[in-house]
């Protein structure tokens, strides 16, 4: 069927043109409702833009934490949320992104167990985390080995990269606003 069929019935005058009007109509909403997209699909849609915890093995991270050498520095903070001193600090960190938004790229990296990745998707949404983190994948120790040859594998560990792509400082254990701020000033400059 189509508009071209309507147009013949038109002509051909056999057709009272109210019925014509009326399945032309219905036609017209019938085809324009089957191109929408429902609140779900919209919904899915949206949350499809920013994955907020996604998987990443140690290459996939540091080709990603390549991608902005050159261009601005990078605070990595690998955290889990069964570390009461990752949650701590992470509202600090939260606030240095608030702070100084696009002047350094903010990568968390989750080391949760798979079995609590829920919940960790949970605490990034309950602190107000709106772009891609990443969920450890792999073997621990290539993991840790891949990070940094200092890191131990303790967490929390911060990381700060400069914009020439090498790592500036870094720390195993909480820290606080102002360690995480003065660490990140250095490389601002």
């Amino acid at each position: 069927m189509g508009i071209n069929f309507f147009l013949r019935l038109i002509n051909t005058r056999k057709v009272d043109l109210r019925i014509v009007a009326v399945v032309g109509v219905s036609f017209a909403l019938a085809t324009w409702s089957c191109t929408q997209k429902t609140d779900l699909e919209l919904k899915q849609e949206g949350s499809k833009s920013v994955s907020i915890l996604e998987n990443a093995t140690v290459n996939e991270i540091q080709t990603h934490l390549a991608t902005f050498k050159g261009e601005k520095p990078v605070l990595v903070n690998i955290w889990a949320t069964w570390c009461l001193p990752c949650v701590e600090e992470f509202p600090y960190i939260m606030d240095l992104k608030q702070q100084y938004g696009e002047a350094f790229e903010l990568v968390f990296i989750s080391a949760d167990f798979e079995e609590a990745r829920a919940e960790a998707t949970d605490f990034l949404k309950e602190q107000g985390v709106d772009f891609t983190t990443f969920f450890k994948q792999g073997k621990d120790n290539d993991f840790i080995a891949g990070i940094s040859e200092k890191w131990s594998g303790a967490i929390p560990y911060t990381l700060i990269i400069d914009k020439n792509g090498l790592t500036h400082t870094e720390w195993e254990g909480k820290a606080d606003y102002q360690d995480f701020e003065n660490a990140l000033l250095e490389v601002l400059k």
